[in-house]
């Protein structure tokens, strides 16, 4: 498929995403990235922003920091571009995504939320080789997709609901994708928004070598005596 066709698909599909809104997914990919160190001098850049709700929910956390958003529709970065007007520290580029060559650097974040599983798998090779250029030692890549498992099921009972390019990503090849670039998953969770299990959400970072560092070094004298007692309450507990 073109990659003109692909975008004129998600051109006509503005208008569903401005109706649906911050949702139940966006809102717990947003509190993922917290839980995991956004912060508001974060640097993060957003691949495959749509229309930039995803992008306005990153914004009232990076105050200080850098949102550079990309999308392949020309359509919705001109509807984000209008919400987000007011924001000077927030960057949008129409482009590929798998190419898309970053206008900064030194990125906290990488996120790909919702968005691979509608990039042909015969790519998946060249994005996460370019994102791999990209980041640096820091860069935690973050990926959601839907459970491979919940997309077939789809396909079958449910076809009208998927979009133009909606595949199942499975793990194990994109894991085999990492490992040639150097790449390294380090979080993995299936979890639940509206059925049980329907979604995967996992952050990859640049291999690095391995290096002795005891845990014990670099907690505090508190840290160290909530720590042991911790471990004797536990001891106790399964005896």
């Amino acid at each position: 498929m073109k990659k003109e066709d692909i975008a004129e698909f998600y051109d006509e599909y503005v208008q569903r995403q401005l109706a649906i809104g911050a949702n139940e997914r966006l809102i717990s990919l947003y509190k993922r990235l917290i839980a995991i160190g956004l912060n508001s001098s974060s640097r993060i850049l957003e691949l495959g922003c749509g229309v930039g709700i995803f992008t306005k929910l990153l914004s009232k956390k990076i105050t200080s920091g850098l949102i550079e958003a990309v999308d392949l529709s020309e359509k919705s970065v001109a509807v984000a571009k209008n919400e987000l007007k007011n924001k000077k520290n927030i960057h949008l580029d129409v482009a590929d995504v798998v190419k898309y060559h970053a206008k900064n650097s030194r990125f906290d974040f990488i996120t790909l939320m919702d968005v691979i599983e509608h990039i042909p798998i015969d790519q998946h090779d060249e994005l996460f080789g370019n994102l791999a250029k990209i980041a640096d030692d820091k860069t935690r890549i973050a990926v959601n997709i839907p459970n491979p498992q919940y997309i077939e099921y789809a396909r079958i009972n449910h076809p009208e609901s998927l979009q133009v390019i909606d595949q199942e990503v499975h793990l194990f090849p994109l894991i085999q994708i990492f490992e040639k670039h150097g790449l390294e998953l380090v979080f993995f969770e299936k979890y639940g928004i509206w059925e049980e299990e329907d979604y995967h959400f996992m952050v990859i970072r640049k291999k690095r070598k391995f290096e002795l560092k005891h845990l014990a070094d670099q907690r505090t004298v508190s840290e160290k005596i909530s720590k042991k007692i911790s471990t004797k309450i536990d001891e106790l507990k399964y005896r």
